[in-house]
């Protein structure tokens, strides 16, 4: 177990070291055996993202509260209407995103996504391609995955991809199937694995939530 001293000086020292970041207005809290509340400020929603990523990497890091405030530099910020005017060209030449089925809602900078896909990784790509824009605060994907094959099918496609990856211990993870939702339950040893496990499971089609009761073993 670290010492929620260690944990602190690992957590600022490795949003220092991230050129991307500008962490002179980030505040760190460290709750409980593990948990990482990142606080303050940053100049970008792609910046309140990487963040919570960076700190993700760290091993005795088992849960992040990502409290960060996006506070635009004058230049950076745009009306709605540019907003979702620029997010839907992105969208149209983004590769391997099936704009056409993708609306785009923008409020003081709030976009929504919402529509259907095949494939979680359609989704999640739309998001990455719309959360850098200038102006966009925050990004709410309500986009869904339209479920193509049985429950029986998605619980073994997961399973099999589970003992492929060198990074999970398939033996120690239960998976529950119903409709088009994953519950993962059982053990895993990091926050890594965690994560691992939790973009397998997304990996798959048809998969279009994840209910994540995973604990991390001490």
């Amino acid at each position: 177990m670290v010492a929620n001293g260690s944990l602190y000086t690992n957590v600022m020292e490795k949003l220092k070291f991230e050129p991307s970041l500008d962490e002179s207005n980030i505040t760190v809290a460290i709750k409980g055996d593990g948990i990482v509340t990142l606080g303050g400020k940053v100049r970008s929603y792609i910046e309140k993202c990487l963040a919570e990523k960076v700190v993700e990497k760290i091993e005795s890091v088992k849960g992040i509260a990502n409290e960060l405030e996006v506070d635009f530099i004058a230049s950076y910020k745009r009306n709605d209407a540019d907003i979702v005017k620029t997010a839907l060209d992105t969208l149209k030449w983004t590769y391997l995103v099936p704009h056409e089925n993708i609306k785009i809602a923008v409020e003081k900078g709030r976009l929504t996504l919402t529509g259907e896909v095949e494939y979680n990784y359609q989704k999640e790509r739309a998001r990455s391609a719309v959360q850098g824009l200038y102006g966009v605060t925050s990004v709410i994907n309500n986009i869904e995955v339209k479920p193509i094959i049985t429950p029986v099918e998605v619980k073994a496609k997961i399973i099999k991809e589970f003992e492929r990856n060198a990074r999970i211990d398939a033996n120690n993870i239960q998976v529950e199937v119903d409709g088009n939702q994953v519950t993962l339950k059982g053990k895993v040893k990091n926050f890594d694995e965690n994560k691992e496990a939790r973009t397998a499971a997304w990996s798959i089609p048809g998969v279009g939530s994840v209910i994540n009761e995973l604990k991390i073993s001490c």
